[in-house]
């Protein structure tokens, strides 16, 4: 059983802290980075913070789905219906946002890994870019995500994110450390070779 099987089968009773939304960003952006992911969508899952914080069974799926595996994301359709296969939450919802913004009117998702994060992804876009949308699930491998005249109901409050997923993010994060050697702080890294304070 992975990790996040026995966080999710566990209930609600986890160790947990309060963060700062603006320190759970930072996390997500490195987290993403060590994951491997292209900048740009390290970036958009690191500004769905607030929305992942606030609910902790989302955030640890965030942090189970930002481990991998990631697989480019695979198009087909037109640019006003386009149909990702395949897809894996952490490349598609970014594609999932542009295409809306590039102004696609209906996006299908077959075989989507995290299903459940689709939601603060989808609201995200609503905040950022005034896109309505909504969700429909004709099967249990297909979701449709179109435009629409009334969004979606908001997240709560961001809570306090349990210690766990945070542990997995960190570790994550660790990846783009730089390991400490005398080379690395002659090029740059650290504090320097000498402290002047």
């Amino acid at each position: 059983m992975s990790w996040i099987d026995a966080f999710l089968d566990d209930g609600p009773d986890y160790p947990a802290e309060r963060r700062s939304v603006a320190e759970v960003q930072a996390l997500l952006l490195k987290a993403g980075l060590g994951a491997k992911l292209p900048l740009g969508h390290s970036q958009d899952v690191s500004g769905m913070a607030a929305l992942l914080m606030s609910d902790p069974k989302l955030f640890a799926m965030a942090a189970a789905a930002l481990e991998g595996p990631h697989a480019p994301v695979r198009c087909e359709g037109t640019a006003e219906h386009m149909v990702i296969d395949d897809a894996r939450i952490a490349m598609a919802g970014p594609a999932l946002a542009d295409a809306f913004v590039c102004g696609a009117k209906r996006v299908v998702l077959h075989d989507l890994d995290w299903p459940q994060l689709l939601w603060p992804v989808l609201v995200r876009t609503e905040q950022v870019y005034g896109i309505s949308l909504a969700i429909d699930r004709p099967d249990a491998r297909t979701i449709m995500v179109s435009t629409a005249k009334q969004g979606l109901k908001p997240l709560g409050p961001p809570q306090p994110v349990p210690l766990l997923a945070l542990a997995r993010l960190q570790k994550l994060a660790a990846k783009t450390f730089v390991p400490s050697s005398e080379a690395s702080r002659q090029s740059g890294a650290g504090a320097g070779l000498q402290d002047n304070d």
